[in-house]
């Protein structure tokens, strides 16, 4: 069957305190992720059909409203597709942060997110945050209150229409001024207890992400006072600068060699909630977060945090390279200079590895995107306005125009490449077919067969190519010298200068130079048999260190292998089989090259010898050329190669003779697509990124149960955003529809992603929307007491519009999701 993964990016704005909406929407995309998973756990396509979400769930205990709707979802859709649904990356900044980090918990572990509800509604209030040292007695400010309600008609209703929002407001401007009224330690207390409450993983294995993919969780904070950096110039040589960005940096992988590196377990909460804290921390209303807040939390309670150095050796290195003390900076809102991270998001994304059809999406979560109240149109602003809007207004309200273009550009270009390798592919074909002679079907081709096939490949590209050979092949050496550079400063451990990463990039090339590698020199004499001399340095060179040429062209065959599925029936196991079993030896290959070789590359001696060179700061051509001498046979690429070549000879023999005969074209026939296609990707691997699409989760989008938007729906927007911060309804309110919300966008993004397949089954997206928005009022109505009437109103215009059948069987004929309208109404209790 033709399998798909739609990968979703997720970016989180910030919101102060509509981080409640927020909250709904990433329990939302965690139970239609744990759904995926769920139903991909079953191996067997056939009984997927048979099963449903509550025979494989093994944890009875977890709420569950939305997960079965969403895998019969899956489930009609994987009758023509195999479709996986999973994030693999998560960039958050202020309210947005705090949910990135307690969501990607829960995806890198498969914890739940249950008890998260409790402390969004009952500990996100002002009462509970505020420090008791600072907050207002029956006495203070006396002479406030009779201001304060004296004018409560003519402007504070409109920002504060309940009463407890008004009797709150003025307790908390009658509490001590001039000092940030929000507690860091019980922000800080109440995210360690949120980690906390999720629990230990059901397996070490236990993960929303798929065995072989990484998930990374970006979030970006403000460095109060900054540190120091040098920008390289020409005259003078440098200039100093004081930066302020800065991000933190997570991740979880699950290697298919078995192997888990996981910044999510216990062991590196204290580093999460560190984050969450210091880029929530809203400039005036919580104290600068610092590390020692964190220490001092884990000594009250007598706790212990295994993974602090790793953690600040990780994250703030260019502090320490800077002499600044990690643990005493202080950190405020990572909103106040990246509140929209869309650049963090796209640079993680990049790169990732295709192992078959993708569906990428840029998904963010946008509560209000029309910024509030908008105030009139040339209006000028007054002396307050202007300072807080310069301050903090504007800044965060900043459109993506720039981001959004990058990323548009970008996958402009991915289609342009996909365009020219199928443009090429008729030509390439025709060529190896001339060099075997239509012989690279051969039902008995051997490893040693397959390895004088590549070579004689890629003599041909280079006759072939002429003069454009050599451009293909400069960009190509000065690629792998720039990956040596790359690694021999990250081996080292330290932190460079500008200056120093610029003069070591000079001394690898000028041992290149030295070397005859770089740059390249070479003639070829007109003929088929004629190429570049193999004694040549640059060949040797490729041969003991180009890893990415490997890798590309593995990328390439699987991308390719996904494409031959169409060409099976579904009646076609063998063929189907025999498919699945070469992408995952071919899996395999590429964690060889990936893993293994980063591996070598951290050995002790290396090591040793990478430091050795920045001892004086100074690189020097000798030393590199004692770190060359032993590189090249710790990373054993031609051991590798030979492994590779007869994973794939023997697993190509099991193939049906057209399919054998495309993928040993792909294989053999990459030289003659790389040589067209390097310069074109100026060396950034295109093959492994697929078109960005980009996705809204908003108020402005979700109009199934109301239109009007955020203004008609969230009540977190008023008071400078910090209005669900003063009532219980407004969280409950806000949560309510960030879930609500989330649902309609989800089903619009999933089925986006499966447009065939969603029509094959005949679904009714309507009547499944109507059945999950009904779901979560059914599931949240004990747990909010105050938005009864909200939900009772949203029940009756659901019941209204749709029946309320029960679905049949998972596994039948029938579509689950076809309903009939009706216009009797039932009535709610």
């Amino acid at each position: 069957m033709k399998e798909k993964e739609l990968r979703l990016a997720l970016v989180c704005y910030g919101g102060v305190s509509l981080a409640v909406y927020m909250h709904g929407v990433t329990k939302e995309v965690q139970k239609l992720l744990r759904a995926s998973a769920m139903f991909h756990s079953e191996p067997d396509h056939a009984r997927r059909q048979a099963v449903s979400y509550e025979d494989l769930n093994t944890d009875k205990t977890r709420e569950t409203d939305t997960e079965p709707l969403y895998f019969e979802l899956l489930q009609a859709i994987g009758q023509s597709l195999d479709l996986r649904v999973f994030v693999d990356t998560i960039a958050g900044a202020s309210a947005g942060g705090i949910n990135g980090v307690l969501l990607a918990r829960a995806i890198a572990h498969d914890l739940p997110m249950d008890s998260h509800r409790k402390m969004w509604l009952e500990m996100a209030d002002i009462t509970a945050l505020m420090d008791e040292e600072h907050m207002a007695g029956p006495w203070s400010k006396l002479f406030m209150k009779p201001f304060f309600w004296r004018f409560t008609d003519k402007w504070l209703t409109r920002y504060a229409p309940e009463f407890e929002m008004r009797e709150k407001l003025q307790l908390f401007t009658r509490s001590r001024w001039f000092e940030p009224p929000f507690s860091g330690k019980l922000l800080t207390g109440m995210l360690l207890d949120a980690c906390e409450a999720m629990g230990e993983p059901s397996s070490p294995e236990a993960s929303l992400i798929p065995t072989g993919h990484r998930l990374d969780l970006i979030v970006s904070v403000t460095d109060f006072h900054g540190y120091s950096q040098y920008i390289p110039l020409h005259d003078p040589v440098s200039i100093k600068e004081r930066e302020h960005r800065h991000a933190l940096k997570y991740s979880y992988i699950h290697y298919p060699t078995g192997g888990i590196r996981s910044d999510f377990d216990m062991a590196h909460v204290p580093g999460l909630i560190f984050g969450a804290r210091a880029t929530s921390c809203f400039p005036g209303a919580f104290p600068p977060a610092r590390i020692v807040e964190i220490d001092e939390l884990m000594v009250e309670r007598e706790q212990q945090w295994p993974a602090r150095d790793a953690f600040i050796q990780s994250n703030f290195r260019p502090l320490v390279a800077a002499g600044v003390d990690p643990v005493s900076a202080s950190f405020i809102d990572g909103s106040v200079l990246n509140n929209k991270p869309f650049a963090e998001a796209i640079s993680s994304v990049r790169g990732r590895p295709a192992y078959r059809e993708v569906d990428r999406r840029m998904v963010y979560i946008d509560p209000d995107p029309k910024g509030g109240n908008v105030e009139r149109a040339g209006a000028p602003p007054g002396f307050f306005q202007s300072i807080i809007g310069a301050a903090s207004d504007i800044p965060r309200n900043q459109p993506v125009r720039d981001e959004l273009a990058s990323l548009h550009e970008l996958s402009e270009r991915v289609r342009r490449y996909r365009q020219i390798v199928a443009a090429a592919r008729p030509h390439v074909t025709r060529r190896v077919k001339a060099l075997f002679g239509g012989a690279t079907d051969a039902e008995g081709l051997t490893k040693d067969q397959l390895v004088e096939m590549r070579e004689r490949a890629n003599v041909a590209a280079a006759v072939e190519a002429g003069y454009s050979y050599d451009g293909y092949i400069q960009l190509k050496v000065a690629s792998v010298l720039d990956q040596i550079t790359d690694a021999v400063a990250e081996m080292s451990g330290a932190v460079h200068h500008p200056n120093e990463r610029l003069a070591l990039a000079r001394t690898v090339e000028q041992w290149a130079g030295n070397e005859e590698i770089f740059p390249v020199e070479w003639t070829a004499i007109p003929g088929e048999n004629s190429a570049p001399s193999k004694r040549d340095a640059w060949v040797r060179f490729l041969r003991d260190f180009d890893i990415n040429f490997r890798i590309r062209r593995l990328r390439f065959v699987i991308r390719r292998l996904n494409e031959l599925y169409e060409r099976h029936s579904e009646s076609d196991g063998a063929g189907i089989e025999a498919l699945d079993e070469f992408k995952t030896a071919l899996y395999g290959c590429l964690e060889e090259y990936q893993s293994i070789a980063a591996s070598r590359m951290r050995m002790p001696e290396l090591q040793r010898i990478c430091r050795a060179i920045y001892d004086d700061g100074i690189a020097e051509t000798h030393e590199i050329e004692t770190l060359m001498t032993r590189l090249g046979p710790a990373l054993k690429l031609i051991e590798i190669d030979t492994d590779a070549d007869a994973v794939f000879a023997e697993n190509a023999a099991r193939l049906d003779p057209a399919c054998r005969h495309e993928l040993i074209e792909a294989y053999v026939g990459f030289a003659f697509f790389d040589v067209l296609t390097l310069p074109l990707n100026k060396w950034q691997n295109l093959d492994d990124v697929d078109t960005i699409l980009v996705d809204r989760i908003s108020p402005e989008d979700a109009t199934a149960l109301r239109q009007g938007g955020a203004q008609a729906t969230l009540m977190g927007r008023e008071l400078g955003y910090f209005a669900a911060f003063f009532s219980r309804k407004a969280r409950e309110n806000d949560y309510l529809w960030g879930r609500l919300h989330s649902v309609e966008r989800l089903v619009d993004i999933v089925a986006s992603a499966a447009p065939n397949a969603v029509k094959e089954a005949g679904l009714d997206l309507t009547q499944l929307k109507a059945r999950l928005l009904r779901a979560v009022l059914e599931a949240e109505k004990p747990h909010l007491p105050h938005v009864e009437g909200l939900i009772f109103e949203l029940k009756r215009d659901l019941n209204m519009r749709y029946r309320d059948d029960e679905a049949p069987p998972a596994g039948t004929q029938e579509n689950p999701f076809r309903r009939t309208a009706r216009k009797d109404e039932d009535t709610p209790e």
